[in-house]
């Protein structure tokens, strides 16, 4: 009986060791300061991987025959991503890779600025905070692209350039009415007349920030579980009626992404992973599963609103990993410039180098182009950096009051 007493009280110990192997969430983000000591590696693979996606379309073609290359909604945008370039390989195995691609940057959007919104728990400072970190950068990538990019590369007259509608729809872009198009530019590219793709995502981001300033003003940002159950409703809402009629309110927009509204529901997703911090248990087997689910529901085209749970799950325990070795070499935020700059130097790379290219092989092409590419964006991304984005984002400390304390992961309950 006592040998039996000893076991027990050994077995008793070692529960709660096991136990203790998995932390939670709010544990990993309070032992790191409440950031996510990955995210800085997650957001700059996932910016190359998108750069490198469209570079190789860029470089195969992009648009349907009979397509209108100069349409410049955002539909015809995305059209225009799916139509050619991807082969059976991209456009089988690899394709649920391409839909986390933007899927996961929204879903980590969401997670990094709920715990800004509940830093500053203000309106005035959330909107500082978002602005400052977007529009300079974003406002002198389109004045660029508008006042250089485009008259070097146009075939048209440059009074007539400056004159068309289109030169000045393009500096919409600042605030969000997308326009893809600068007159005459890009028209003989394989990929034709598109500037930047990238700016898609804009409008989905502005309604992600304006229904979050609604749930700061509504204070349901503060009460993790209403927000939780208005999600988890949203979510099974659509996944419902995804069920009903697949064809209808599929979560696939084309080839490579979902669609807008999924996209904003994703954001949520990561919120609501923010906010439930403490019941969140990180785990490498929990993570292999969501993983391989995601990608089984992904190539099975089924539970597309599920998939984008698992997906957010595999970006936050992603991003609670350390990569020290990554953070001492690139010491720099260089991802929004990446995104902001990748796709318009993509396209002035393939019209200035493609036509000497003509002979070779188009994978042959791409190796040549892409290094270059990335070359240029990165120089960019670093300027930008350095001269603007950074000096923006010291502006906030005239406009926001210093961060309240343990206001991250403390609110999450």
């Amino acid at each position: 009986m006592p040998r039996l007493g000893l076991i027990t009280d050994r077995v008793r110990r070692t529960i709660p060791a096991l136990g203790r192997r998995a932390p939670d969430l709010a544990q990993q983000l309070d032992a790191h300061g409440g950031i996510g000591p990955g995210f800085h590696l997650l957001r700059h693979v996932l910016s190359v991987l998108i750069l490198a996606h469209h570079c190789r379309v860029a470089v195969i073609g992009a648009v349907k025959p009979g397509q209108e290359a100069l349409e410049t909604g955002a539909a015809a945008a995305g059209a225009a991503i799916v139509a050619m370039g991807h082969g059976k390989f991209l456009g089988g195995f690899l394709q649920p890779f391409l839909y986390a691609l933007v899927g996961m940057f929204f879903a980590l959007s969401g997670f990094l600025i709920a715990g800004s919104a509940l830093r500053t728990g203000k309106v005035g400072p959330f909107l500082a905070n978002r602005g400052l970190r977007i529009l300079p950068a974003l406002t002198v990538e389109v004045t660029l692209c508008a006042l250089v990019l485009g008259p070097f590369f146009t075939t048209l007259p440059l009074r007539q350039y400056f004159s068309d509608p289109l030169f000045l729809s393009y500096f919409g872009n600042i605030v969000g009415h997308v326009s893809f198009v600068l007159p005459g530019v890009f028209q003989d590219n394989p990929w034709p007349s598109i500037v930047n793709t990238n700016l898609w995502t804009l409008p989905p981001e502005f309604w992600c920030y304006l229904i979050m300033l609604g749930l700061m003003v509504c204070g349901v940002l503060a009460t993790p579980i209403r927000l939780t159950a208005a999600v988890i409703g949203i979510a099974a809402i659509a996944l419902g009626l995804g069920l009903y009629d697949p064809a209808t309110y599929t979560v696939r927009h084309d080839n490579t992404h979902f669609t807008t509204w999924y996209i904003v529901l994703m954001f949520f997703f990561g919120v609501v992973l923010f906010l439930n911090a403490r019941r969140v248990v990180m785990s490498f087997r929990i993570f292999l599963v969501c993983g391989t689910l995601y990608y089984v529901m992904m190539m099975a085209d089924v539970l597309g609103v599920v998939s984008g749970m698992l997906l957010t799950y595999c970006m936050v325990y992603i991003g609670m990993q350390n990569f020290r070795w990554f953070d001492r070499i690139v010491r720099k935020d260089l991802s929004y410039g990446i995104y902001l700059y990748g796709f318009p130097l993509t396209q002035a790379t393939v019209a200035l180098l493609l036509p000497h290219l003509a002979d070779l092989p188009k994978a042959v092409c791409f190796a040549v182009i892409f290094p270059v590419v990335l070359v240029l964006t990165a120089s960019f991304a670093s300027i930008s950096w350095d001269y603007i984005e950074k000096p923006a984002l010291k502006l906030r400390r005239f406009l926001v009051r210093k961060p309240r304390p343990a206001a991250t992961v403390a609110q999450a309950v």
